[in-house]
Formats: structure tokens, sequence, C-alpha cells
């Protein structure tokens, strides 16, 4: 019997962050902190929004954004893979973002205001 990598994903009613966005975030917590390596197989989407209790949509669409952020690869029907990453700055920037935009959306501040605030950040950085 296989091992689900995705087992420690446990979703909080009582967050106003999309169901979505909690997975997302706890999977690039658990890559950026070595909990998933690369080249881990994660379960098929159909079996993610099961143990969830998730709509297959809401499961892919987790699935998507990891790999649209670089997080995982798809192969088909070899499935959805950690991918091996040489800039795993990009993940904790990824994974910064995720908390960012579920902290604007808890608060209520629309994306627009959140980009700003992220705008100014890097205008102080420079100088």
């Amino acid at each position: 019997m296989d091992v689900n990598p995705l087992a420690f994903i446990a979703l909080d009613p009582t967050d106003k962050t999309a169901p979505y966005q909690q997975v997302r975030q706890q999977i690039l917590v658990a890559i950026s902190k070595g909990k998933l390596k690369a080249g881990t197989k994660l379960p098929s989407v159909r079996a993610l929004a099961d143990q969830l209790g998730l709509a297959v949509n809401t499961a892919a669409k987790v699935y998507k954004e990891l790999e649209g952020s670089g997080a995982v690869v798809t192969r088909g029907r070899h499935g959805t893979i950690v991918q091996a990453t040489e800039d795993e700055g990009s993940i904790a920037v990824a994974d910064v973002a995720s908390e960012l935009a579920a902290i604007a959306t808890r608060w209520g501040i629309s994306e627009k205001a959140a980009v700003a605030y992220v705008r100014a950040a890097f205008t102080s950085q420079l100088g």
C-alpha cells in the first residue's frame, strides 16, 4: 500500500482563506522545509479531493497553481511530481505570496491594494 505524502494536510473550516489556498500553502511549506522532496509523487486530483472533502475541480486548481509556480510538474498518467528546483527562493516567495493573499482576503484587502503594498515594499528596499 502506498503512503500518502500529503496525509499531513488539514483544512481549517474557521479560516476565511479559500480551501485551495490553504492546501496550496501547506504543500509549498512542506516543499520549502524539505518535508516533500523533489521526485515525490503526489496523490491524484481525485484522491486529494476525496482525502480533504473537496470538489475535484478545487483539487485540480491546487495542482494547477503549484505547477504554475514551478513547485510541481504534472506528467499526464504518471501523475503530479514535486519538482526539483535549484531556486528555493522562488518557492519561498510563492509561499509568502500565498500567505499575503490569505491575509489580504481575511482582512478584506483587494488584490490591487495588496499588490500596491508589495510594490511599495520593493521601492523601499531599493532605496
